[in-house]
């Protein structure tokens, strides 16, 4: 890398000369295209919906092994690619027919934007996947000198939310909020007491919406605030009596005044 364009070291104090992102090889690239040059090529006198089911894979497996990489840039120019000899399959099929008819033909709308597939109203609509689609994944560093023999659970299931010393319920609830109890706060601790505490109340509703870790003494406090350890019935009263309770502090609050 030139002088100004170089990554730098810790504090950006010292320049390294080279920068640590990493992009799909030039080669790489130039072979997948020529892969989907060469299906392309080969099925002049195939359905749409057989030539499309032929790219998804292709597609899907390059940009899923290069989704760690800084690959976006890379995403785009191939997608464009990809477009241009796709437009040329087409418009060598329809020779006699004006460039917006053959676009309207295969590229019709999809939501907000243009997409090469199937007419809506086909059997078993399909359409092309771009690159783009495939989401980025980003690998955050490793905090000091942690190692995931350490023993701190904690932070591996907030980091990777899985560990298999933590069920994956409580593992994806700590990613979810990560690390931290949902009633207080506070970051947890790998001795700390966690629960898994049902948002609602309603402890047959396990689903992941109704869900959230908490401390076992947050766990408690929230149970008691919420009148959770009382039948329906009690409970709809207990919340009726707490908020009148709370009406009324309110009022001789601003009495005082």
């Amino acid at each position: 890398m030139g002088t100004h364009q170089s990554g730098k070291g810790p504090r950006r104090h010292q320049r390294l000369g080279f920068k640590t992102l990493i992009t799909p090889a030039k080669v790489n690239v130039k072979a997948h295209l020529a892969e989907l040059g060469r299906i392309i090529r080969s099925s002049r006198a195939w359905p749409q919906a057989a030539l499309i089911r032929q790219l998804n894979p292709k597609i899907r497996g390059w940009a899923n092994y290069y989704r760690t990489w800084v690959s976006q840039a890379t995403f785009s120019r191939v997608d464009h690619l990809t477009w241009v000899k796709l437009r040329h399959w087409a418009r060598r099929r329809h020779p006699n027919a004006s460039a917006g008819w053959v676009y309207d033909r295969y590229w019709p709308r999809w939501d907000s934007r243009r997409v090469f597939a199937t007419p809506a109203t086909a059997e078993g609509q399909v359409y092309l996947t771009s690159h783009r689609e495939v989401p980025s994944l980003w690998h955050a560093k490793v905090a000091g000198n942690r190692s995931p023999y350490d023993g701190d659970w904690v932070y591996w299931s907030t980091r990777r939310g899985r560990d298999p010393t933590v069920g994956p319920r409580l593992a994806t609830l700590l990613k979810r909020q990560g690390g931290r109890c949902a009633y207080c706060g506070l970051f947890f601790q790998h001795d700390d007491q966690l629960e898994v505490d049902h948002i609602s109340g309603h402890r047959r509703d396990s689903r992941y919406s109704n869900l959230q870790a908490l401390h076992e003494h947050c766990h408690d406090a929230k149970t008691r605030e919420h009148g959770e350890y009382l039948p329906v019935g009690l409970r709809d009263k207990h919340q009726g009596a707490e908020e009148r309770s709370a009406r009324k502090r309110a009022r001789s609050v601003l009495e005082q005044r």
